[in-house]
């Protein structure tokens, strides 16, 4: 599910087994920011949460998989949430699936308040660094106008949830640029992760 800093296109619908609706940008960066309640969640889980990102990660695996490979797997799939889908990831992994990887691996490596803070600044400073980037980034895929607001909002959330005021600029800046991973999808393990990292290492 993840949004770029770069333009956002509605692609057309796919036409193969399965076709899907028109792609929905706006619902997908709604989807995208409301996966935050993941990491709240998994802090009022505690030492449960871990076997639950397991199962998390299975299912999604699992769905993916039947996805790509029965047309009628993915067939039903669409007609839940196609819209959500880009043309591009007809034929790879969905965002959905790299992000529940991403909320997963962060929570198993840094388990505890880093984990839940760079679950929440995954899911919010990534459908606002695609907002701005698609309005201001002048048709860029990656743009430095989305990068500046990802960084923005990451750093705003963190300092909302306590972090201290150069602790939360400097992880907001680790979440800028680990947003840029040049593989489409990579960013929603990449910046979890490193927010994860950079607030631990800070601990």
């Amino acid at each position: 599910m993840s949004s770029r800093s770069g333009a956002d296109v509605p692609g057309a619908a796919d036409q193969g087994p399965g076709a899907r609706r028109a792609h929905d940008p706006v619902g997908r960066r709604v989807l995208h920011a409301s996966s935050g309640i993941v990491g709240p969640v998994a802090a009022a889980l505690g030492a449960r949460a871990a076997p639950a990102f397991a199962v998390l990660v299975a299912v999604a695996g699992i769905a993916e998989g039947a996805r790509l490979r029965w047309p009628r797997a993915r067939r039903a799939l669409d007609r839940v949430g196609g819209s959500w889908f880009r043309p591009s990831e007809t034929s790879g992994f969905s965002g959905a699936t790299m992000l529940a990887l991403g909320y997963a691996v962060t929570w198993w490596l840094f388990a505890g308040p880093a984990a839940e803070r760079a679950i929440v600044v995954a899911a919010l400073a990534d459908p606002v660094a695609a907002t701005v980037g698609t309005r201001f980034g002048g048709g860029r895929r990656k743009s430095w106008a989305g990068s500046a607001a990802c960084a923005a909002t990451a750093a705003l959330v963190l300092w909302l949830s306590g972090s201290r005021p150069l602790v939360a600029l400097g992880a907001g800046m680790v979440a800028a640029a680990a947003e840029r991973a040049p593989w489409r999808g990579v960013d929603n393990v990449t910046v979890p992760v490193c927010v994860g990292a950079a607030l631990w290492w800070v601990a």
